[in-house]
């Protein structure tokens, strides 16, 4: 009884340990695609009559960071951008990534003229990564949309906002 008792809680902890994986961007530690859209299709169909607004932002050149400093360093890119979006976006964010160099953010009960200059103030705040000793600055792109105003559901409203970021 003791070693069947053991196992379950061992089968339970790896269970909880995949499905952190399965959600969760491993080098930002920020929900992964999978995790923020099935997050963010549940926050929306638990509070359909509230103002949601989704911003979609990446980093500009990229592959210009990846290509002089090497992919190690665009992960430091990556990771100080995810970790500058935990410090200035509310705690009740969802912050996710799509991959690459794309990241989401799902604001809940907000407006898009609640988030607007917020949203740009982040775009303009500096980003840097650190190379040899020195840090290096790189910038954002960013595009946003509002549900219910631009979009009747959560994929529409990520269609408007993927529209807005690469206008």
């Amino acid at each position: 009884l003791v070693t069947l008792t053991r196992m379950w809680l061992v089968s339970k902890e790896n269970k909880n340990k995949f499905q952190i994986l399965a959600y969760t961007d491993s080098l930002t530690g920020i929900y992964n695609r999978y995790g923020f859209d099935e997050s963010a299709e549940k926050m929306m169909d638990k509070n359909p009559k509230m103002h949601f607004v989704a911003g979609l932002l990446d980093i500009d050149d990229f592959k210009f960071i990846n290509n002089i400093y090497g992919h190690a360093y665009g992960d430091k890119a990556l990771k100080s951008l995810a970790d500058s979006m935990k410090a200035f976006f509310p705690s009740g964010a969802l912050l996710g990534r799509n991959g690459g160099d794309e990241f989401v953010i799902l604001l809940k009960d907000y407006s898009y003229d609640d988030v607007k200059e917020k949203l740009q103030q982040f775009t303009m705040a500096p980003k840097t990564f650190s190379y040899k000793g020195k840090e290096y600055p790189f910038y954002i792109s960013l595009g946003y949309s509002e549900y219910p105003t631009f979009a009747s559901n959560r994929s529409q409203l990520m269609r408007c906002a993927d529209a807005a970021l690469y206008e």
